[in-house]
């Protein structure tokens, strides 16, 4: 039994001990921004969507008030046969604004993987910026990005994603928590020269390394994670690549609107998993479950060494303690820092939320936003 303390207490100060690693290593970028880079780069914006009727119009306002300037760059957006009003929406505006195409993958062709490549392949430029279609952006994404890559010459860039503001419910909260907790562990990563994770939402690249990573994603057998399998494969190749911690640059998604929505989303993310072939990634997500799960049986172990409960309550606070000050380094770059004050609530229910996302992830196969029945 001691030796099952022992085990459960490593566990959870080693995920403690890595969290804080993530946190020290966090860099907001210290560049000033400015609307007008002095190198201008050519790049092509790949927006693939599959039913985004709801979302497109607000997307492509947004890219319409950019500051960089228009003639330098293009968008694409490429539609993976939706059945709802997209194609009538998305061409109804863009269809006087020169430089914004709208592409449908032809029959036979479909998912995520396809759209991109079908929007690659018909970019004129060389460097991509990859956005989802329920994103917001500001008026110098664009330009942010660039001058990132003026100061830190780069493969690839991640750059920070967390969810629009809206009503102020619990779930939103909860929701963005969750997502910026993951931003911070990533952002620690790419500092650390080991990124473990990255969110296609927002993501540039040189179009040699998306073509050069192509065979390390198995496309055949996972219907999503083209961005985890495109930074794996730069990390293979052993390319340079790096996390934007700029406001400026980061996105916004559009929140889930029920829980059980929110769920199926991180089954999707989780279900991918174990088709990554790159051992860090793998450990560290199996020392995530392991310490989650050892939290959420706290009670349990409690009743099972009650003499040492101190030690027991104290690596439940040191784990607690360091999640909190990752989301307080990211909270701040973010402008989300408000969403703290319900850090101890969000916390507690987190470890049941973890646990269903987990043993959905396991037992049932998710393809790019599978319908909810």
């Amino acid at each position: 039994m001691a030796l099952t303390l022992i085990i459960i207490l490593l566990i959870i100060y080693c995920y403690t001990l890595l969290i804080i690693l993530f946190y020290i290593e966090i860099e907001k970028d210290p560049g000033m921004y400015d609307e007008n880079p002095e190198h201008l780069r050519p790049l092509s914006i790949i927006v693939p969507f599959r039913n985004e009727a709801e979302h497109l119009p607000g997307l492509i306002g947004d890219l319409v008030a950019q500051s960089y300037p228009a003639h330098i760059w293009e968008l694409i957006i490429v539609d993976d046969h939706s059945e709802d009003d997209s194609a009538s929406i998305i061409t109804s505006l863009i269809d006087d604004i020169p430089g914004f195409s709208y592409l449908r993958l032809p029959p036979g062709k479909s998912g995520k993987k396809a759209a991109l490549y079908e929007g690659i392949q018909k970019a004129k430029h060389n460097w991509i910026i990859q956005v989802d279609a329920d994103c917001r952006v500001g008026p110098g994404f664009i330009s942010s990005h660039v001058m990132f890559l003026e100061r830190h010459p780069s493969d690839m860039v991640a750059g920070l994603v967390s969810t629009r503001k809206g009503g102020g419910s619990f779930l939103e909260t909860f929701e963005r928590l969750d997502m910026l907790a993951l931003v911070g562990s990533s952002a620690g990563s790419f500092s650390l020269g080991r990124p473990m994770m990255c969110s296609g939402a927002n993501l540039s690249y040189s179009r040699e390394l998306y073509l050069e990573t192509r065979s390390f994603d198995p496309e055949q057998s996972t219907a999503s994670g083209d961005d985890m399998f495109l930074m794996i494969g730069g990390r293979k190749l052993k390319r340079t690549l790096r996390y934007n911690s700029s406001r400026e640059s980061m996105v916004e998604t559009g929140a889930v609107k029920d829980l059980r929505r929110l769920i199926v989303q991180r089954m999707r993310w989780g279900s991918k998993t174990g088709a990554y072939r790159m051992p860090d990634i793998q450990l560290l997500a199996l020392l995530i479950s392991l310490t989650n799960i050892s939290i959420l049986l706290m009670p349990l172990w409690m009743m099972l060494f009650p003499g040492m409960w101190p030690w027991l309550a104290g690596a439940y606070l040191a784990k607690s303690l360091a999640d909190f000050m990752l989301l307080f380094r990211i909270t701040g770059i973010t402008g989300s820092r408000a969403d703290l004050k319900m850090f101890i609530p969000v916390s507690l229910l987190y470890y049941p939320f973890f646990l269903v996302s987990m043993l959905g992830s396991l037992l049932g196969k998710q393809g790019w936003k599978k319908p909810l029945k």
